[in-house]
């Protein structure tokens, strides 16, 4: 989410709760005695651990029943958790924290995607990141975490981010790519499928280091997480083997997309999840998907909203969510 996406999204969020504070408390009816389990999952990479899901939705407790949407960017979803039209949803930790910290009764359940940012480039000269000093990096995603992840890097090896480093920021994700792979662009920071349609395109695109292993190196942490799903707090208390039937099956889909890409392709482009088949079956391998239940995932999403918090207090509801954010589910 762009900063002005987010000066937006707070008038828009406080519209909402002021009229309507009731609408994010329930589930709707489903048509048989249960309830309805609204789960949306943003289209792209974020939504490609849950294909299988899609797919085969699992059959739930006591007549529930789940219903699955794919949604077109984190604004749409945003909205749509405000205006209590989802009971659960994939999407970006930091709006996942901005949104629990603004009075929205959604949980963290896990993480289902860790990171997938790449420094991408067709510069022969580029091989560590102290070789990015006074190039134009490209990044996709001002305000989201590409960004926040350069700085926190550049600082822990010895460069001032806005002194050292040129980044530009007018371009979208696909641009880049396309960009990169048309050779208009050298230089560029890109998450996942971008990193992949890039590489795909031109072989000169490599990718000179890991900023994985940086990022171990600046924060102590092993990983950052991009990408996780919230619950609606009653649900949890009230649904619970329903809650615990949708876990498991996420948890199951995303080792079978793991092991199985190119089916897994085939079902992202049957269910219109954003990508074509190819793209995403080359993008799997590359994407770090994983099913971690939130209170082992919480010194993780606390290191990576903490670098949110320095940056952009905003970008996370100016504060780190309080243990309450992390919901602890009981196996079956």
């Amino acid at each position: 989410m762009t900063r002005r996406g987010s000066a937006l999204f707070v008038f828009f969020l406080a519209t909402v709760l002021a009229v309507q504070p009731v609408l994010a408390l329930g589930s709707r009816e489903a048509p048989a005695s249960g309830v309805l389990v609204r789960l949306g999952a943003l289209k792209g990479p974020t939504g490609i651990g849950l294909v299988r899901v899609f797919e085969a939705p699992p059959k739930l407790a006591g007549g529930d029943t789940l219903e699955l949407q794919a949604v077109a960017s984190a604004d749409a979803m945003a909205a749509k958790l405000v205006a209590g039209e989802l009971d659960a949803a994939v999407l970006p930790v930091n709006l996942a924290a901005k949104l629990y910290a603004s009075g929205l009764p959604y949980r963290l359940a896990a993480v289902v995607g860790m990171g997938m940012v790449s420094v991408v480039t067709t510069d022969p000269e580029i091989r560590t990141f102290e070789d990015l000093e006074g190039r134009e990096v490209h990044v996709a995603g001002q305000g989201a975490t590409p960004e926040y992840l350069i700085r926190t890097i550049a600082e822990a090896r010895g460069l001032e981010p806005d002194r050292d480093l040129i980044l530009a920021f007018r371009l979208p994700y696909p641009e880049i790519a396309a960009s990169l792979v048309a050779g208009r662009i050298s230089l560029a920071v890109l998450p996942e499928p971008f990193t992949t349609q890039a590489l795909m395109g031109n072989p000169s695109v490599r990718v000179p280091f890991s900023l994985d292993q940086l990022w171990a190196e600046a924060t102590g942490r092993p990983g950052y997480p991009m990408s996780v799903l919230v619950i609606r707090d009653s649900l949890i208390r009230d649904r619970a083997a329903s809650v615990r039937a949708v876990l498991d099956a996420y948890a199951e889909s995303i080792d079978w997309v793991k092991a199985n890409p190119a089916e897994a392709g085939i079902l992202v482009e049957k269910h219109e999840l954003g990508l074509k088949a190819a793209v995403a079956a080359a993008a799997i391998p590359r994407s770090a998907y994983v099913f971690t239940p939130a209170p082992k995932a919480r010194p993780d999403v606390e290191a990576l909203l903490s670098v949110f918090l320095k940056i952009e207090p905003k970008s996370v509801g100016g504060k780190l969510p309080d243990p309450g954010f992390y919901a602890e589910i009981p196996k079956r």
